[in-house]
């Protein structure tokens, strides 16, 4: 009779996967949750946005749109009628958004 081995298998977070799918949808959300989930207390325009992670603002603001619908990022209002984002406080999404980028740095895709 012969044994298989197995490898170990790791503990699946459907919590991760869950929000993977549903809020990290592209490469360009990859790096706005990035720099929020490094940034937590960040607030910042589109524009000042797109500079930090060197995207076009123009590109960048229907993205964020989408965040601040899904609650991930918040809308506040900034000086000269501007449009401030800044990460939600729900401390249950804050949790998997900073393992979103703990997994990114382990693994990046380069």
């Amino acid at each position: 009779m012969e044994l298989l081995l197995l490898a170990p298998t790791k503990e699946v977070d459907v919590d991760f996967l869950v929000f993977v799918e549903r809020y990290a949808t592209d490469l360009l959300k990859w790096d706005i949750l990035t720099l929020f989930a490094c940034n937590p207390s960040f607030s910042a325009s589109a524009a000042q946005i797109a500079q930090y992670i060197g995207r076009n603002a123009y590109l960048i603001q229907p993205e964020l749109g989408d965040l601040a619908l899904l609650g991930i990022l918040e809308q506040i209002p900034g000086p000269d009628n501007q449009m401030l984002y800044q990460l939600t406080p729900k401390p249950h999404l804050r949790r998997v958004i900073m393992k979103f980028a703990d997994q990114l740095a382990e693994q990046p895709l380069i």
